[in-house]
């Protein structure tokens, strides 16, 4: 709430004012499931969180999935980009270096605010570090849209779905219910 109440003020609007639905090929779903991801949550219900530890509303919507996770059984499944912000990429480093990334998102989003945005401080990547956020991007594109956050699932129909930019409470939890 006071977030959005922020950028709004600052005259930050989302990629998206009205998230963008569109439906991907199974390709994507098997790239995704090799790619560098962190997890959080073991339930039966996988969704793609694509993101840039300096994004606002990845922020709102980490925010929003976090306390969600177990209530919704997801095996929420983070991929780190680094392109909004100078500092994006140092940071993505900082979280896919770190002895625990998981903790490190964490520490990133609990710590975000509009002045620095991510909270973790940057770090110079690994040339292994730099081909993860490369292909990590690549799928982004891939996904259809340069945009943060964007949510991927496998619908109840087996349709793999792709969500570009923040969607509100109700259509996250209309959403969740959706995932196979």
């Amino acid at each position: 709430g006071l977030l959005l109440l922020a950028l709004a003020f600052w005259g930050i609007r989302p990629a998206l004012a009205v998230p963008e639905r569109t439906e991907a090929h199974p390709k994507l779903w098997e790239q995704l499931g090799q790619a560098h991801w962190i997890g959080q949550g073991h339930g039966p219900h996988i969704l793609y969180m694509i993101f840039d530890p300096n994004c606002p509303y990845c922020h709102v919507l980490y925010d929003e999935l976090e306390p969600m996770v177990q209530s919704a059984h997801l095996n929420l499944r983070f991929i780190v980009v680094g392109f909004l912000a100078p500092s994006s990429t140092g940071k993505a480093a900082a979280i896919l270096q770190a002895k625990d990334p998981r903790a490190a998102i964490r520490e990133n989003e609990k710590g975000f605010n509009m002045e620095h945005f991510g909270a973790i401080r940057e770090v110079i990547p690994t040339p292994e570090t730099d081909k993860i956020l490369a292909d990590n991007l690549k799928l982004l594109e891939e996904s259809g849209r340069r945009i943060v956050p964007t949510l991927i699932y496998r619908d109840r129909e087996g349709k793999i779905q792709v969500i570009h930019g923040l969607l509100d409470k109700s259509g996250l939890q209309a959403t969740l219910s959706q995932i196979q």
